[in-house]
């Protein structure tokens, strides 16, 4: 989990009247707008540690989140099926100044989903990543920040090391500072085994006043209310899924051959309300609840796709601390 827009995409599956398009494309700015956003958001790194001592030149970032989607009935053509699913990760980067523009970053990420999925479907009960993060942001004159990054690791339904389940997800974005209260972002995203290989994403984050701040980029678009120095309010969106291998056996267990290796494009849109509450500066909590109208497994080389036909409920919390 990651940054806040009210989530309006026209998105689907097998859902009458969406396009699977739209919904595809929504989703891949989770990792193209997480990039620009957090550059923008390292902005004062890359400005003001230059001016600092030596020991200000590192920094570190991290995040532990879990979170609980309730079950529902998913349909896979003809099939029928009800599952929930947790997932866990953590996400930890350091950042290195090399110089008065560039900032290097180097850490991992792990990511894993659990599924209680009945017999009459064919889905992964897990799916999990491991993956390093190597990237750099980039000081592009008083306005302009960058962000390259790519994930270079593991993205499988098993926990077998396997050559075939290695991925490097790539994310390029950046942000312009229009004034100290506007700011635009913009990203690409790559990974060639996701059935849209190469898509774009845009958004903006406005403060309105010393209260309200209409925060609309993905992955998590949101209207923020800072109730007191310590506490901020926030509706909206959050938009979460990957691209997985299959294990190599696993269209056999099932019954179709097709299913072997097959990379899965797992999706969740998730729209809700949470608090956001500073434990120390450095140290943030965030709690939250709302509802899943989107979630969707996608073998999309072997078109197989199963996607919940209800709205289930569903919870999370983060830790957040920078240092």
């Amino acid at each position: 989990m990651t940054s806040p827009l009210p989530v309006k995409y026209p998105l689907t599956g097998s859902r009458r009247g969406v396009s699977v398009g739209w919904k595809t494309a929504a989703l891949a700015c989770l990792a193209v707008l997480t990039a620009a956003t957090a550059s923008a958001q390292d902005k004062d790194k890359v400005v003001t540690t230059t001016s600092s001592s030596n020991s200000a030149k590192l920094s570190l970032e991290s995040e532990f989140h879990s979170g609980y989607v309730g079950y529902s009935t998913f349909r896979e053509r003809s099939e029928r099926g009800r599952s929930d699913a947790w997932d866990i990760g953590t996400r930890q980067v350091l950042s290195i100044q090399a110089n008065e523009a560039v900032l290097l970053r180097l850490g991992f990420e792990l990511q894993r989903y659990n599924f209680s999925v009945p017999g009459t479907l064919v889905l992964p009960t897990k799916l999990q990543s491991a993956s390093i993060v190597i990237g750099a942001d980039f000081q592009l004159g008083d306005a302009w920040i960058a962000r390259v990054e790519v994930q270079p690791g593991y993205y499988g339904a098993s926990t077998d090391l396997r050559a075939g389940n290695f991925a490097a997800p790539i994310v390029v974005g950046a942000s312009y500072f229009y004034s100290s209260d506007l700011q635009f972002v913009a990203g690409l995203s790559i990974d060639v085994n996701r059935k849209y290989p190469v898509l774009p994403g845009i958004g903006f984050r406005y403060k309105c006043n010393a209260d309200w701040v209409l925060d609309l980029i993905l992955p998590q678009p949101r209207i923020e209310y800072s109730l007191n120095s310590s506490t901020t309010l926030y509706a909206g969106g959050d938009l979460q899924g990957a691209t997985y291998r299959a294990d190599a056996d696993f269209g056999d267990r099932h019954g179709n051959s097709k299913l072997n290796n097959a990379w899965i494009d797992y999706s969740q849109i998730r729209v809700g309300v949470g608090a956001s509450v500073k434990i120390r500066p450095e140290v943030t909590l965030e709690v939250e609840a709302g509802i899943v109208p989107v979630q969707e497994f996608d073998f999309h080389r072997a078109d197989v796709r199963a996607s919940s036909t209800e709205i289930p409920p569903y919870g999370g919390i983060v830790l957040k601390a920078a240092f």
